[in-house]
């Protein structure tokens, strides 16, 4: 009951709440500063639908093979949606078992004579029930299919490259951590190195450095290419790279280390690679397709603005635009409507006696609010998109399904009717 009631609190509330208690300060989202509270207003505000795919042990290698070659992907042996799907017989002697959406359910097996099948069983069955979302709220997690995935056993104790790639420096790695000494009797060793493979007076707290310093390994500068690409137009991925025989593989993409629940020692550098991360301005969602990327913000806007601005609201039907409906005048107390079409053409949608006879300019963004318009009407019948134009700056507003409460005298019957006829209502 009370994991219910936890996973029904909302993210920022819930995030403030695990953050004090495991940071020791309290969140600040409004101004984030430091490495782990940027993480935190990412996960709340850049919701790139890519890094559902690429958080997906499965659907990631297809991205990962579109995007820089199969020739780094880890061979997977299989994949099923229950641990009875398995087919242990036509497994090699040593793969290893993961769930495709989580960090957890991992089976190791190097002898499948001796595999304790039981607590394969139970550790893979425990992860599947899980949705490993509602643990940081990591919310690319959340819609990743439940799978599990069988894949090549490759070696004891592989070290794990994982290169923390920065938007505000072209996605080129700043730092990279190494993981080693993994299955030691000590347990994980980590090492922390900068893009010139110098040993850097940093660490997590619960994992000191190995004894002996690591050696760079022979393919540094192609994980460093591999991991710039991967990571183009991110504001922070860590990608991770194995390499083995001088042969690099593919690890994982992980947008937030320990949840961005871990600090570091000295704890300047929770600041320093908080600096890093360049965030746009104020809080937002970032939506992205091929050709647009789209931060909506609650961003302020200059005080210097004339106070009365025009308030852009595009009818849509069906992931196309029908008519942007101009709102002015606001700071009267009594707007003004006039409507067009896209290509900027009067349109008399109103009763007569609520039209105006003047005209209003076309703003200079029109096709870049169309263009963003067009991108968040898809898949819905009907959706109305509000954005403003600030300065030449696009701001997002609202989005309505229900205008005016289905209760609008203003428009026309003709109106009414036409709108009427483009909602595809689903058969009964």
């Amino acid at each position: 009951m009370m994991k219910k009631i936890k996973d029904m609190i909302p993210d920022s509330i819930y995030l403030k709440m695990r953050f004090k208690k495991s940071m020791g300060y309290s969140l600040n989202l409004k101004e984030p500063k430091t490495f782990n509270e940027k993480l935190q207003w990412l996960k709340l505000y850049d919701r790139n639908p890519e890094y559902t795919t690429m958080v997906d042990k499965y659907a990631v290698k297809k991205y990962i093979s579109e995007k820089i070659g199969a020739e780094y992907i880890i061979p997977t042996l299989g994949v099923w949606n229950s641990f009875d799907e398995i087919d242990f017989d036509a497994l090699p002697d040593q793969f290893v078992l993961k769930c495709t959406h989580d960090s957890g359910g991992l089976v190791v097996c190097r002898d499948k004579s001796s595999l304790d099948m039981d607590a394969a069983r139970k550790k893979i069955e425990t992860s599947l029930s899980n949705n490993f979302y509602y643990m940081g709220r990591e919310w690319p997690y959340k819609n990743v299919p439940h799978r599990i995935i069988a894949e090549q056993y490759m070696l004891d104790d592989l070290r794990d490259y994982k290169l923390f790639c920065f938007d505000g420096f072209d996605g080129i790695p700043r730092m990279t951590l190494v993981c080693s000494e993994r299955f030691t009797k000590d347990g994980l060793k980590e090492d922390f190195y900068d893009e010139a493979w110098n040993h850097l007076n940093v660490q997590r707290p619960a994992h000191g450095n190995a004894i002996l310093p690591i050696q760079r390994p022979k393919q540094y500068e192609l994980m460093k290419k591999l991991a710039a690409k991967l990571s183009e137009k991110m504001p922070f991925p860590r990608i991770d790279f194995y390499e083995i025989n001088e042969k690099v593989y593919f690890g994982e993409i992980t947008f937030y280390p320990a949840s961005g629940f871990e600090g570091f020692k000295p704890e300047e550098w929770d600041l320093k690679l908080g600096e890093w991360i360049k965030l746009p301005n104020g809080g937002g969602y970032r939506l992205k397709s091929d050709d647009c990327s789209i931060i909506i913000s609650d961003s302020y806007y200059n005080n210097n603005v004339e106070k009365s601005i025009n308030d852009y609201k595009i009818f849509c039907f069906n992931g196309e635009i029908d008519s942007i409906m101009v709102c002015t005048g606001r700071e009267k107390g009594h707007p003004d409507f006039y409507f067009y079409d896209a290509n900027w053409n009067r349109l008399y949608y109103q009763h007569e006696a609520l039209e105006k006879t003047n005209n209003i300019e076309k703003p200079q963004n029109l096709n870049e609010m169309l263009k963003i318009a067009k991108i968040l009407c898809k898949g819905y019948s009907h959706i109305r998109v509000d954005l403003f134009d600030v300065d030449n700056n696009i701001y997002f507003g609202e989005l309505t399904f229900f205008d005016s409460s289905g209760f609008d005298t203003d428009i026309s019957y003709e109106t009414d009717l036409k709108w009427g006829e483009k909602i595809l209502l689903p058969n009964k």
